[in-house]
């Protein structure tokens, strides 16, 4: 096992062109809206990796360069040929710095996730050889003004080593999941390295038991102090020594698929974010080519067994729809979404010439009631990389736009917005014509149930438990209003309804 610690260099480092132009465009960007911000270039493709905030500032990792380049090295696509970059933006997501990573000890430092302690900003991702001939992680830590405290490399130059996920666990270590690959590429096993916050390698395993590892998400149960790693379509459960205990499989197989989001919630249970293949009765015949494919956004609430105890979803008919991100907050709010007509293009994913809408539902989780549902775009094919949620109870959403129908290159724009608590978007100089919305309030309710729309036009009903109509009413933007003083209290299905008659949101209303 090779372990390096290295301090930054003190020599002065001549900037290349390149860097120089990053810059610029950082600093230059094309700002939509006063929450709403467009970071765009008309010759380079951008990417927004993992964001989070702090002190009321947001950070985000971001990814410039050029589409087309040819990589050297499959290890290198994505890599070669960008930039990578930290950026900070103001509570109204004004941009203040930014930092750009440079290649160090004959490595490409590509960031992939972020944690802020004690005013101190740690660093975790890959750390690829610049002729593709190794890869290991990389933990960096900075201070609030991005200056270099210090880095490690971690990894067997003999092996691969590819992170997943990056966190803090009950000792205040680091812990590193992922997966480790051999040169040629036919071994593929579960890692997990344990660091200190200088950088120090405290312990790792590289596990055979299991092959096929994608990149497993990770929590610390901090009850049983046991380990859940998440990974597309399994849960395995590592105690606190990292011994095996139990994986499971079966139960989420073909019913919930890619579970990429994972989220703490209380007494050693979690959320898990994905998309579900099977829901409300509708199977997906994958040998009927007439039936349309049908994919839904969804949760799972799952115990210290790693069994599902809850699930939900946005329910958003005869589409394929994928996960972005989930956030809760311990006051309650579960935030998910993602991306609406989500068709996929294996070959070239986020180009496809099809507009696609950005898709966000909150709800209380504690009463089980919804708060908003949120859905933005459908003039261009929009990406979600992940939202989180604010100490405002406000939702922050970072994705990219390309527009395939007025541009010739394929080159993505970012774009991050706050959706504040009410569901809507903040700024006087919204786009709001790419946006639908709707709220039903009060939620629990007595004698009404209001709903607050924008941009829709359809009808809204209510119905009791045994799936009997009792109200609809047209939808009047922007407050919608069905008198309620007659019905019994109880519990009762909404459901919301474009003027096509498709669903558009689906929840439960609850009359005292």
């Amino acid at each position: 096992m090779l372990f390096m610690v290295l301090m930054p260099f003190n020599k002065m480092i001549i900037m290349r062109f390149y860097f120089f132009i990053l810059i610029c465009i950082l600093f230059t960007v094309n700002i939509s809206a006063q929450t709403q911000k467009y970071f765009s270039n008309d010759t380079l493709d951008q990417l927004v990796g993992y964001g989070t905030c702090y002190q009321g500032n947001h950070y985000f990792f971001t990814h410039t360069g050029d589409y087309y380049h040819q990589a050297s090295h499959p290890l290198l696509i994505g890599t070669e040929g960008y930039y990578a970059a930290l950026i900070r933006l103001d509570s109204s997501l004004n941009l203040k710095d930014s930092l750009v990573f440079e290649n160090r000890n004959g490595y490409y430092f590509n960031p992939f996730r972020m944690i802020i302690l004690n005013d101190t900003l740690f660093v975790a991702g890959r750390a690829i050889r610049e002729d593709g001939s190794d890869e290991q992680i990389f933990l960096s830590r900075y201070s609030l003004d991005f200056q270099l405290i210090g880095y490690s490399l971690f990894g067997d130059t003999s092996k691969n080593e590819i992170i997943s996920d990056f966190m803090v666990n009950s000792k205040e270590n680091f812990i590193f999941p992922g997966k480790f690959l051999s040169h040629n590429w036919q071994s593929r096993y579960f890692l997990l390295f344990e660091a200190s916050r200088q950088g120090e390698l405290l312990r790792s395993i590289k596990d055979t038991t299991f092959t096929n590892v994608e990149g497993p998400q990770s929590v610390q149960l901090p009850l049983s102090k046991e380990y859940h790693f998440v990974d597309a379509v399994y849960i395995s459960v590592y105690d606190s020594s990292f011994n095996l205990k139990i994986t499971v499989f079966q139960e989420f197989y073909n019913w919930f698929l890619y579970m990429h989001r994972i989220k703490y919630h209380n007494n050693d249970s979690y959320f898990l974010g994905g998309i579900m293949s099977q829901a409300v009765g509708k199977d997906i015949d994958i040998s009927n080519k007439d039936q349309e494919p049908y994919i839904e956004i969804t949760y799972y609430l799952v115990d210290e067994t790693a069994s599902p105890v809850d699930s939900g979803f946005i329910y958003l008919p005869d589409t394929i729809d994928f996960c972005g991100g989930l956030d809760y907050s311990s006051n309650g709010t579960l935030c998910y979404g993602g991306v609406h007509n989500a068709l996929v293009d294996m070959y070239h994913p986020g180009f496809e010439d099809v507009n696609k809408w950005l898709v966000v539902k909150s709800m209380n989780y504690n009463t089980q009631t919804d708060n908003w549902f949120f859905r933005y775009g459908g003039d261009a094919n929009y990406q979600m990389y992940g939202l989180y949620l604010t100490p405002e109870n406000e939702c922050i959403v970072y994705a990219t736009r390309y527009d395939w129908q007025h541009n010739d290159r394929w080159e993505r724009d970012i774009l991050i917005m706050k959706i504040d608590s009410t569901g809507t978007l903040v700024g006087q100089n919204t786009d709001i014509n790419k946006m639908q919305f709707c709220v039903v309030y009060p939620n629990p309710g007595t004698n009404s149930l209001n709903l607050k729309t924008i941009n829709l036009e359809g009808t809204v009903e209510l119905f009791d438990i045994n799936g009997g109509l009792v109200a609809h009413e047209s939808i009047a933007s922007p407050i919608t209003t069905i008198n309620t003083e007659l019905l019994q209290s109880g519990v009762y299905l909404y459901m919301i309804l474009d003027k096509n008659h498709e669903k558009l949101d689906v929840g439960k209303w609850v009359k005292q």
